[in-house]
């Protein structure tokens, strides 16, 4: 007898697990699918909001580009808090400080044309009036390589920055007012307003233009950023966000915008998060986007450089315009911006072809600056680095009190005495002090070297050599124990209650003195 086993059988139950198999493999794709176009935006989503909340920011506008496109772009909260007016995409903002990145790029389109040379004195292209010179007066040559990155040794300037309802004068009058270098040029790094102000009105008038019009001409135009300008932010309705927050005061209030026309080319610019974004693109494309080229990939590479920095041994300093950082395989460029009610980031990885847009309306540029850096290490992670363990000797020879040196305007010269901090060492581990920011760790990264976490300057590498600190472009020098914050409010309190108990003797001698003898 011949048995067979019916196919039915045995091909029913494989025909149905190679059915549920398939299925399987196709849902698992669309979920992979799904995950990778959707996952990006959510984190930046999520980030974008805690930092928000976290800093009691209004609103936030952000664009992230990666690969020659945009990945992600959304806008969170109200741009006007009163009027319950919502953020979009095409909310302006004032972006401070991210100002000097397009002035950078603006100033090496005349390099590339020819009429301006990076490494020829600024005087050559001033007349008397506005030429930079040393404390005695006589001319000093001063570049256009050591203006764009912060080494020309002309000192920190809030004059025609910080707006106190005064009238603001026209560009060339500030610059009028005489720039006088305080550190012989490339000797120290100093972040110098002043000097993107005379970088930015040079290469407009190479260019035969007001700085505004060259701008709109050369960057906005040619890029398709519509709604940018380095007008005043005065002129513009309600497309621009609110302001919130006031200039070295702190607190969430409502304020106005700062005009900063006369310094334009240092924090003028007014624009969007798309626009910037745009902006970002074409720095990333070697200095072309979309077939229109604005940049040389030469002369991008040049702003993307290290050019200057506060010490030799450390990591990060500035290019042309941009602050860069060169850690391990992952290059990052970038600058921060603050102003009276606002505050931006632009920051690029240019190698991994990454970078993110952040603008808000509120005045503290903490929030926008951590969900920037937030956004870009959740795309591109930061390399693993080796454990580092200080030696008690290390840690005991940083701890100390220290006080900024070069960050001031020498006109608020007083303010030093309030900026100072001390570092103190905390078992195996250092914390940053301070008054003013509060408490922050620093984390061990290699011998002397630290980062610092907990702020904007999550970016910055803090050193230690000998009696001075290094954060980042920043440098502080070691004071005593009676030079601290505390020993000055000392003497403050001690001085008022000698003042006043003096001025109480005074009165209280005139009350006791007998009258005048009467004539009979």
């Amino acid at each position: 007898m011949k048995f067979s086993i019916g196919r039915p059988i045995i091909d029913e139950p494989l025909r149905r697990a190679a059915r549920l198999g398939i299925w399987a493999v196709l849902a698992a794709t669309l979920a992979a699918v799904s995950a990778a176009g959707a996952a990006p935006g959510d984190d930046i989503r999520r980030i974008v909001e805690e930092e928000r909340a976290r800093g009691g920011t209004p609103a936030m506008s952000v664009v992230v580009v990666r690969g020659g496109q945009i990945l992600v772009e959304l806008a969170s909260g109200l741009a006007d808090q009163e009027a319950g007016r919502a953020a979009t995409l095409d909310t302006q903002y004032p972006a401070a400080s991210v100002s000097k990145v397009l002035t950078a790029a603006l100033v090496m389109r005349q390099v590339e044309e020819g009429r301006l040379d990076l490494d020829v004195s600024v005087n050559t292209y001033l007349k008397s009036a506005l030429r930079v010179r040393d404390g005695s007066g006589e001319p000093v040559p001063v570049t256009l390589r050591q203006l764009l990155s912060h080494s020309s040794g002309l000192p920190v300037s809030w004059a025609g920055i910080v707006d106190w309802g005064n009238p603001v004068p026209m560009m060339e009058e500030h610059l009028a007012r005489g720039q006088s270098i305080v550190h012989p040029p490339g000797e120290r790094v100093i972040y110098a307003n002043d000097g993107f102000a005379l970088a930015g009105y040079v290469a407009a008038q190479a260019a035969g233009k007001t700085f505004s019009d060259y701008a709109r001409d050369a960057l906005f135009e040619p890029l398709g950023m519509s709604r940018s300008t380095f007008e005043s932010p005065w002129q513009l309705g309600d497309s621009l966000a609110a302001a919130y927050g006031h200039w070295f005061q702190g607190g969430s209030d409502r304020t106005h915008h700062a005009d900063l026309t006369a310094t334009a080319p240092a924090g003028g610019l007014v624009t969007t998060a798309r626009d910037l974004g745009r902006f970002a693109l074409m720095m990333l494309g070697g200095g072309q986007l979309d077939g229109v080229r604005i940049l040389r990939s030469e002369s991008v590479a040049e702003m993307m450089r290290l050019q200057a920095r506060a010490h030799p041994d450390l990591d990060q300093g500035f290019g042309l315009g941009f602050a860069v950082r060169e850690q391990q395989d992952r290059r990052m460029v970038w600058w921060d911006g603050s102003s009276s009610g606002a505050a931006a980031r632009l920051a690029l990885l240019p190698d991994a072809k990454t970078g993110v847009v952040v603008l808000s309306n509120l005045a503290d540029n903490e929030p926008a600056s951590v969900a920037g850096r937030r956004i870009l290490e959740a795309l591109v992670p930061p390399p693993a680095t080796a454990a580092y363990q200080p030696s008690a000797e290390e840690l005991d020879r940083a701890a100390g009190f220290y006080r900024p040196s070069g960050f001031l305007d020498p006109a608020y010269w007083y303010l030093k005495y309030l900026l100072a901090f001390e570092v103190e060492r905390q078992g195996d581990r250092l914390v940053k002090n301070s008054q003013i920011t509060g408490e922050r760790a620093l984390s061990p990264i290699g011998p002397n070297r630290f980062r610092m976490s907990g702020s904007w300057l999550d970016d910055s590498t803090v050193l230690f050599d000998g009696d001075a600190m290094y954060l980042g472009y920043l440098r502080a020098d070691r004071i005593s124990v009676w030079q601290s914050p505390t020993a000055v409010l000392v003497y403050a309190v001690l001085l008022a209650l000698t003042v006043a108990s003096l001025l109480v003797w005074v009165a209280w001698r005139a009350l006791r003195r007998p009258g005048r003898p009467r004539v009979a």
